[in-house]
């Protein structure tokens, strides 16, 4: 029925649902490009990154080290960053440094998600609410027309169910691409909070970080 119609022609069968069901399609697709592209820049061996950053603040090289993070893309590096700038003010100073930071890299990399995760979720209700418009209009069809059958109301409720396709069509991926960023994220924060916490305990040992700690959180008792 629909093997001989072009793009164009399906989209006008499905009514004007179709029309809003491709909007939601074009922007999905954007934005899952647009992320995949930013997390694959801010992508980090951190194993590898970690074993310099400790090599020069071990040996005393924290510009050096502040460089490398300028140089490198990411969250992580910027969370590292701001730490070491903090540096000589002290453990308490670097640790909210760090924290500001990994919280704003944190809504950079969430950004546009909310609006993917709209789209998989209203997208099938979108294309429902198409196929119950067309049923009516085809089930009214049936009741003005002389004729009864199947086969007068059949082309009617196959144009119908093309805006359901569409639906489904839209929200799959959007869906999967939503559920991929979102462990990406997840990720990231791990690691911010796991880099942030070995350099802290490289630039300042161990007992003057547990003395920070403490006043950490006197501070916040406060």
């Amino acid at each position: 029925m629909f093997q001989d119609l072009t793009f164009w022609q399906l989209i006008a069968k499905g009514g004007w649902t179709m029309v809003v069901l491709l909007l939601f399609s074009l922007v999905s697709w954007f934005i899952i490009f647009e992320r995949a592209i930013r997390f694959s820049m801010a992508k980090l061996d951190l194993e590898h990154f970690m074993l310099k950053i400790k090599k020069m603040v071990q040996t005393k090289k924290p510009v050096e080290a502040g460089d490398l993070c300028q140089e490198t893309p990411g969250p992580v590096a910027a969370t590292l960053k701001a730490g070491l700038r903090y540096f000589a003010r002290g453990p308490v100073s670097a640790r909210e440094a760090m924290e500001r930071v990994s919280a704003l890299e944190l809504i950079r990399l969430e950004h546009l998600l909310s609006t993917l995760a709209t789209i998989g979720s209203i997208s099938p209700f979108v294309g429902l609410f198409g196929t119950v418009l067309g049923i009516i209009t085809a089930f009214s069809a049936l009741a003005d027309s002389s004729a009864a059958g199947a086969s007068v109301v059949a082309s009617g409720i196959a144009e119908a169910l093309i805006a359901t396709a569409a639906g489904l069509f839209t929200a799959v991926p959007a869906v999967i691409a939503y559920n991929y960023f979102v462990r990406r994220v997840t990720r990231f924060d791990t690691e911010m909070a796991t880099a942030a916490s070995d350099l802290l305990d490289d630039m300042y040992g161990s007992n003057e970080l547990q003395q920070a700690n403490y006043t950490y959180s006197r501070r916040g008792e406060s």
